[in-house]
C-alpha cells in the first residue's frame, strides 16, 4: 500500500512520454503528458532500468524524487519523476520561469510535464534534463593531485558561480530555498545549480505567477508567502541558515548565500586526507537549535572559523571569498549579528542587495581585467557564470581551474569588513619590510666603522 503503481510488476523497459493537446488551443501542446510503453525503442522513447537509477536520499514529507540516467542520439540526460505534494510548486513551473528570466548556471531541460495532476494530495511530474556532471564534493576528489591549494581554488569559483546564479534567480522574483551539496554540481567548466523543487516566488516580484500558475496547474496562493508550519521540514541542516535553523518564517536570498557558504567549505572540508577531529564543531549536527548556536559562535571569530568547520588551509582566494561572504551575512554596521541571529528567531537579517551585487561587480572587473592581460578567449568570463552560450563549443575540464586563478581579487574596497583589513595588514606589512642588503655593502660599513 501506499505505491503509485502496482511495484509487483517490472515496470523497466522503454517508455514514451507524449503531451496532450491543450484543451483551449488544439495546435499547442499541454503540460499534461501521457505515458505509453514502448516495445521497441524509438526515437522518442526513454529507456528506464534499475542500474541506471541515482541514488538519493528521499524526504518522504517533501517532494519524493526517483532519478535516471539515459541517453538519446548519442547524449546523456538525467530523468527525473516526482513525487509532488501539490500545495508546493512544481520544479516544472520553476525551470519554465528560470529560462523565461535567462537564468545564468541552470541546467538545459529538453522536456517536462505532469503525468498526474492528484492523486491523494500529490502531483506526479517528470523532468528530462542535461547531464549536468556530479556534486562538487565528488568533482573535488577527481582533482586530488592538484592539491588542497588548486582544489580551494576550484570551490572558490564554484561559489562564485553558485552565488551569482542565486543572485539573479532573486532579482527575477525567485528563491530556491534548499541549496545542499547535491544542487551545486559541476561538469567540465561550468557550475548548475539544481532541484528547485522547494522553491517559492517572492511576493510582488517580477513573474507572472497568473500567467505560470494557469500553464501549470497550481494554485499561485500556494507560490508565494512565509514558510508557515513546513519551515522545519525544507532543508537539509547541516546546509540550512541558522535563521531558518532557529525557526525563522521568511527566507531571503542571504539564507540561500549562507547555504552556498556552508557546501563549500564542507565539499573543501572532505578533501582533507586526515579524519574529523573533535574541534570540527561546525559540521556536527545533533538538533536544529544546537547546530545554530555552535556555528553562531564558530563564526564570530574570523581567523578560527574555518578550522571550526573542518579547513586549517586554503589558498588566498579561497580565504578571501570566504571572509567576504561571511561578512555580507553576519557583519551589519560593524556589529557581529550571528549571535542575535543564533539566539532569537525574530530578529530579521537585512538582506543588502546592494552590497552583494557590489561584491559580483567587483569579481566580475578582477575576471574582465586578469584576462585582458593574459590574452584569455572570450569566453573565459561566461565560464565563470555569466549566461552560457548554448552555441558555444564545450571547454575543456580544465578550465574551472583556470578561470578559478582569474575569479578572485586579493582586496575589494568596502565588500567586507574583515576581508579588507587582512588585506590592508598583509599591504602594511610589506611596505613596512626593511630593504635587503648585500652582504658586501653591510662588510664594507662595518669595515669603515671600525677604521674610524
Amino acid at each position: 500500500s501506499g505505491h503509485f503503481c502496482d511495484v509487483t510488476r517490472r515496470i523497466w523497459g522503454e517508455y514514451e512520454f507524449v503531451h496532450r493537446r491543450d484543451s483551449v488551443d488544439q495546435y499547442k501542446d499541454s503540460v499534461l503528458v501521457d505515458v505509453n510503453i514502448s516495445k521497441d525503442p524509438t526515437d522518442s522513447s526513454i529507456n528506464i532500468h534499475s542500474s541506471n537509477r541515482i541514488e538519493r536520499t528521499i524526504n518522504p514529507r517533501g517532494p519524493i524524487a526517483h532519478m535516471f540516467r539515459t541517453e538519446k542520439n548519442g547524449r546523456n540526460f538525467i530523468l527525473k519523476l516526482a513525487w509532488t505534494p501539490v500545495k508546493q510548486l512544481p520544479e516544472s513551473a520553476v525551470y519554465d520561469a528560470l529560462k523565461a528570466a535567462n537564468i545564468p548556471n541552470i541546467p538545459l531541460i529538453i522536456d517536462s510535464g505532469i503525468i498526474i495532476e492528484n492523486s491523494f494530495g500529490y502531483r506526479v511530474e517528470y523532468l528530462l534534463i542535461e547531464d549536468c556532471g556530479v556534486p562538487l564534493v565528488e568533482y573535488l576528489q577527481t582533482q586530488m593531485l592538484l592539491g588542497i591549494s588548486k582544489q580551494s581554488d576550484i570551490a572558490a569559483s564554484a561559489m562564485f558561480q553558485a552565488v551569482e546564479c542565486i543572485y539573479s534567480a532573486w532579482n527575477a522574483g525567485i528563491l530556491h530555498r534548499d541549496i545542499t551539496a547535491d544542487s551545486v554540481v559541476v561538469k567540465g567548466d561550468q557550475v548548475r545549480i539544481i532541484d528547485w523543487g522547494y522553491t517559492k516566488l517572492v511576493k510582488d516580484g517580477p513573474v507572472d505567477v497568473d500567467a505560470l500558475a494557469t500553464k501549470w496547474l497550481f494554485n499561485k496562493d500556494n507560490a508565494t508567502g512565509d514558510e508557515g508550519s513546513s519551515a522545519p521540514i525544507i532543508g537539509t541542516p547541516l546546509y540550512t541558515s541558522i535563521p531558518v535553523l532557529v525557526g525563522a518564517t521568511q527566507r531571503s536570498i542571504a539564507d540561500d548565500v549562507e547555504s552556498v557558504l556552508y557546501v563549500t567549505i564542507d565539499a573543501l572540508y572532505k578533501q582533507h586526507a586526515n579524519p574529523p577531529i573533535d574541534g570540527m564543531v561546525g559540521v556536527k549536527f545533533s538538533c536544529s537549535k544546537s547546530l545554530a548556536l555552535m556555528r553562531g559562535g564558530c563564526l564570530s571569530d574570523v581567523d578560527f572559523y574555518r578550522q571550526s568547520f573542518g579547513v586549517p588551509y586554503s589558498s588566498e582566494r579561497f580565504t578571501w571569498l570566504t571572509d567576504t561572504f561571511r561578512d555580507y551575512l553576519f557583519i551589519r554596521n560593524g556589529e557581529y549579528i550571528g549571535s542575535k541571529l543564533s539566539t532569537q528567531s525574530r530578529f530579521e537579517r537585512t538582506v543588502e542587495i546592494q552590497q552583494l551585487e557590489r561584491i559580483l561587480e567587483q569579481i566580475k572587473e578582477r575576471i574582465q581585467s586578469e584576462a585582458r592581460s593574459q590574452n584569455a578567449p572570450s569566453n573565459t568570463s561566461r565560464a565563470l557564470g555569466n549566461i552560457p552560450d548554448r552555441n558555444a563549443p564545450p571547454a575543456t575540464k580544465h578550465t574551472l581551474e583556470k578561470a578559478s586563478s582569474l575569479a578572485l581579487p586579493v582586496e575589494t574596497p568596502g565588500a567586507g569588513t574583515s576581508a579588507t583589513k587582512r588585506s590592508r595588514k598583509a599591504t602594511a606589512d610589506k611596505n613596512t619590510e626593511p630593504p635587503r642588503r648585500s652582504k658586501r655593502i653591510q662588510e664594507k660599513k662595518k669595515h669603515r666603522t671600525i677604521k674610524k
